[in-house]
């Protein structure tokens, strides 16, 4: 069966989700043991509470994840494109009402430049949630990620490597079920 444009997008947003994550949750793991000096396990009970954080955000339709995250935290994060969730319609809570097709396709295209943004704000809430890092921390954290993610050029099997050897944690065991991603689509 053929799958439609909507249906690629939705997928592709999928796909660079699972490929964010393993490059956010795998600098953070490193961040967080080379800085702060948190262990496998704090680390891994970290990465569990941004699941609830994240699930927690998905049952709210009036707020984003990135604008849970300056509410909680003051930090606006913006996309690559320096644009703020304010100016997004469909991240600042307003309801932008019945669309057609390819106003979800569109949507959906758009959705791609919020995915690290997004999976970021989320682990800077469980930051703050689990060890009350406030602005100033979770502003610091934000940059060491960002710096350790470009040191490994972004890309997620070195990451995943690197975070392995220095802490112990495979993300692919963090980002999916048990590692049953395939390794392949990262």
């Amino acid at each position: 069966m053929r799958k439609s444009a909507l249906q690629k997008a939705t997928d592709r947003i999928q796909t660079d989700g699972i490929r964010h994550c393993f490059v956010l949750y795998g600098s953070a793991a490193m961040v967080l043991w080379k800085h702060y000096g948190k262990k496998t396990q704090a680390i891994t009970n970290l990465f569990d509470l941004s699941h609830e954080v994240w699930n927690d955000c998905a049952k709210d339709h009036d707020h984003s994840m990135i604008q849970m995250c300056e509410t909680e935290t003051g930090i606006e994060i913006q996309n690559e494109n320096g644009v703020s969730w304010r100016d997004v319609v469909y991240l600042n809570g307003q309801d932008p009402g019945p669309m057609t097709e390819a106003q979800w396709l569109y949507m959906r295209q758009q959705q791609l430049k919020w995915i690290r943004p997004q999976i970021m704000a989320c682990l800077m809430v469980a930051l703050h949630r689990k060890y009350s890092f406030g602005f100033d921390r979770c502003a610091k954290i934000y940059q060491l990620i960002e710096e350790t993610s470009a040191q490994y050029r972004h890309d997620p099997k070195r990451i995943r490597k690197a975070c392995q050897e220095l802490t112990g944690i495979d993300v692919a065991d963090v980002v999916t079920k048990k590692g049953e991603q395939d390794e392949g689509n990262v």
